[in-house]
């Protein structure tokens, strides 16, 4: 910029105060007319006016801090300013021949050319005395600013006299420079380029010469939606730079988890591209907040695994439930699970019944039970899972050829997915469970046929609450506990599955007066599995007889129960009183860890002061057993309790890097309450994502600034300098005119003479 002589002020008011000054500036002058408007001699108004309006202004400009920039040149010199790069990652290089070491090197080669005015740098600039204090110094920066560096050597060409820039760097830049600037750009960005633009010199820039590439394989980038849908499939892209590979034989393992579980794998050869960009899909499960981990296995000569992984938060929500309904007859049950069923928009309802009367199976086969041939393949291989739900009403799997596929159905539960068996008389023992694959994963035992006993009694059979079921989700039908036992006093069965008993990892909810189960769930790995052991739910949406009242609630347990059970057996968030919101970002690692936390009674409503104990675990979440509830072990208790809205936000401090969840758990209701969210926290240094040296900033910094980008040693000429014509340096001289004595002087003789002339001539 060309600076000419100018005058600047000082005091930026905004308008409106400007407008202000001045109305009152205009108010004092009028007044001063009014106050003399009696004086006979239009002279003598005339001048004390003008001396008035002059007095004012004389006070404005002073107020305005009026100061006179005048410019000076004077020559340059040719002084050099060498910034030497200090990050970790210039510690890297076989002993002795670092690439720290080969800068120093460098630097002492232009000493010995030329005058030098030395500085360091990693996050920010930092002058040094000598190349023996920048020596002293240890490449331990934690990232790399190329840009801040630049900025801050702005004020250096007018205070030190720098006629030139040498940049001895790696150009692994980490910081804005290197996020705005694409691999293959030609060009800086505009407001890169102004910064070089204020230091009106060349930055000039030496290769530094490793003669053993480093080998590493680094995870860049992971790239997924934030939202996504259970069962259904997502693109992820993950991108991958790899250096000193370009000839080696052998592949990389590329692996994405999702909330620590293996979601889907890759293999890569090693050899190929350095930069590359590997897409992935994969099928969440779960509502809720995921977060995904891209991991590559670590190489027996890698550099360092600190870059092997990233992550990527991930917020699922359910978009359409997918239910697979299959009932081995027509039956009021099933007329009502359907109507249920269907009647709730978001459920995508698949159903097939099986047209075969009461003990035809012995003499029938599978093609003639149904109107259309059983596509048993086509739903457990093919469709299996994209369902979120699959349901056994009643149904004798045995005559359709299902026992080929349990391997299949297997891995659908313990992956991830959920399943549901309503009793009857075809249904689990007497259906031909007992010994199968299919009965590994029930919530309960079954037991062989005994004589008579067919797996059926008829009867009216009283439910009765266990001390798991009298905690558990599923089986709250009302808020608090007498409510909830009068719900379910108000019920019964007509009819059960006998050959059944309690035992695995299930829990019984709700048994018959002799303890036999009715109710039972289970997490069976990653899925869940319930079995309601009778056919006769359906009549529960009715009233009791007894009830006489035309408001009785009682039909609506039908359909809470069954909202309950399937909600529970999704995993729906909305079932958990207490609510995490884990951070969208992996946190930098130091930074405390922020999580929300909202606490929800039965009822839906906020709970407030309420007190929360919380602990890290890793990122596999424990078993969600049904209650009662162990307490979290080696948990501690936050100091502030839930506010008026239930909520409180746990900052969480010295968070180690890598993936963890945060378990919280509060009593609620009476109930001890537990929910978790993951999370991740980022290595503590960003000079680990990318280790190979990198011409291509320190190139456009140089063909930007007019500088040049040598391959090899500085030139034997030494650094190239401007004339010293052109070197010519501009100081900029600020003249506070408002604090001058002949300032006050002038305001002084104003007033002083306005007062003798008022005194003269009469006026007050």
């Amino acid at each position: 910029m060309n600076h000419g002589d100018h005058l600047e002020w000082g005091l930026h008011w905004a308008w409106p105060i400007w407008l202000l000054v001045g109305a009152l500036s205009l108010a004092v002058v009028v007044l001063a007319a009014w106050n003399i408007r009696k004086l006979p001699s239009k002279r003598r108004r005339a001048l004390l006016l003008v001396q008035r309006t002059l007095t004012v202004a004389s006070v404005l400009a002073v107020l305005a801090q009026p100061t006179w920039v005048s410019r000076s040149l004077r020559p340059g010199g040719q002084r050099v300013a060498v910034v030497v790069d200090r990050s970790a990652s210039m510690a890297h290089g076989p002993e002795g021949k670092t690439r720290w070491d080969l800068a120093l090197a460098a630097a002492a080669r232009i000493e010995r050319k030329q005058p030098v005015a030395w500085y360091t740098m990693a996050q920010r600039l930092e002058p040094a005395r000598s190349l023996a204090e920048v020596k002293a110094r240890k490449p331990d920066g934690q990232s790399t600013d190329l840009l801040a560096a630049l900025a801050d050597l702005g004020d250096a060409r007018r205070t030190g006299g720098l006629s030139a820039v040498v940049l001895v760097s790696d150009g692994l830049d980490n910081g804005p420079l290197q996020a705005r600037t694409a691999a293959d750009a030609k060009t800086l960005d505009a407001e890169s380029a102004e910064t070089l633009d204020r230091l009106r010199v060349g930055v000039h820039a030496p290769a530094i010469d490793d003669a053993t590439p480093v080998r590493d394989v680094a995870v860049t980038a992971l790239r997924a939606s934030a939202f996504g849908f259970t069962r259904t499939f997502m693109p992820v892209t993950v991108e991958l730079e790899l250096s000193g590979y370009d000839a080696a034989d052998g592949e990389l393992t590329l692996t994405l988890r999702d909330n620590g579980r293996v979601a889907a794998e890759k293999k890569l050869p090693l050899r190929g591209p350095a930069r590359r960009a590997v897409d992935l899909e994969f099928q969440p499960l779960h509502v809720g907040p995921h977060l995904l981990e891209a991991a590559i296995a670590p190489l027996p000569d890698e550099a360092t695994v600190v870059n092997n992984q990233t992550w990527a938060a991930l917020q699922v929500v359910r978009d359409r439930t997918r239910v697979l309904h299959l009932a081995g007859h027509p039956s009021w049950d099933t007329r009502f699970l359907r109507a249920h069923l269907r009647g709730n928009p978001a459920v995508d309802l698949v159903s097939f019944y099986i047209m075969i009367g009461q003990g035809a199976a012995g003499y029938v086969s599978g093609e003639d039970t149904t109107l259309i041939p059983f596509p048993t393949r086509e739903i457990f291989e093919e469709s299996l899972s994209s369902f979120d739900l699959v349901i056994f009403q009643d149904f004798p799997f045995g005559p359709f050829q299902v026992e080929r596929y349990l391997s299949e159905l297997h891995k659908y539960v313990t992956g991830g997915g959920a399943f549901l068996v309503l009793g009857g008389r075809q249904s689990l023992s007497g259906g031909g469970y007992y010994g199968t694959a299919l009965a590994e994963w029930l919530p309960v035992k079954l037991e062989p046929l005994q004589g008579a006993d067919v797996g059926w009694e008829e009867g009216p059979v009283t439910p009765m609450l266990t001390p798991a079921g009298a905690l558990h989700p599923v089986s709250l039908l009302a808020a608090d506990a007498d409510g909830n036992n009068k719900a379910w006093n108000r019920h019964a069965f007509s009819g059960r599955n006998t050959s059944l008993r309690a035992g695995g990892e299930g829990n019984v909810l709700a048994t018959d007066t002799a303890g036999h189960p009715l109710l039972a769930v289970a997490d069976i790995g990653d899925g869940r599995s319930a079995v309601l052991a009778s056919d006769s739910l359906w009549q529960w949406a009715f009233p009791p007889q007894a009830a006489t009242d035309a408001r009785d609630t009682s039909r609506d347990d039908y359909h809470r129960l069954l909202d309950q059970l399937t909600a529970w057996l999704l995993h729906d968030p909305d079932l958990n009183a207490l609510r995490l919101e884990p951070p969208t970002e992996p946190v930098p690692s130091g930074e405390p860890v922020r999580v929300r936390v909202t606490a929800r009674s039965a009822g839906g409503q906020p709970v407030s002061g309420l007190t929360l104990r919380w602990r890290l675990a890793p990122l596999e979440p424990p078993p969600d057993k049904a209650a009662p509830v162990k307490p979290l072990a080696e948990s501690k208790a936050w100091q502030e309790p839930t506010d008026e809205h239930g909520e409180v936000i746990l900052a969480l401090p010295d968070v180690p890097p890598g993936p963890h969840q945060v378990q919280v758990e509060a009593v609620v209701d009476g109930r001890n309450q537990q929910a978790g969210a993951p999370f991740a926290v980022a290595p503590a240094t960003r000079e680990a994502s990318r280790l190979q040296p990198s011409e291509a900033l320190l190139r456009l910094l140089a063909k930007s600034s007019g500088g040049q980008f040598w391959h090899e040693n500085v030139p034997a000429t030494g650094i190239p300098l401007p004339r010293q014509a052109d070197a010519e340096l501009m100081d900029l001289d600020h003249s506070d005119l408002w604090t001058r004595p002949e300032v006050m002087l002038w305001l002084t003789l104003l007033l002083g003479l306005e007062w003798a002339l008022r005194r003269r001539w009469g006026l007050a």
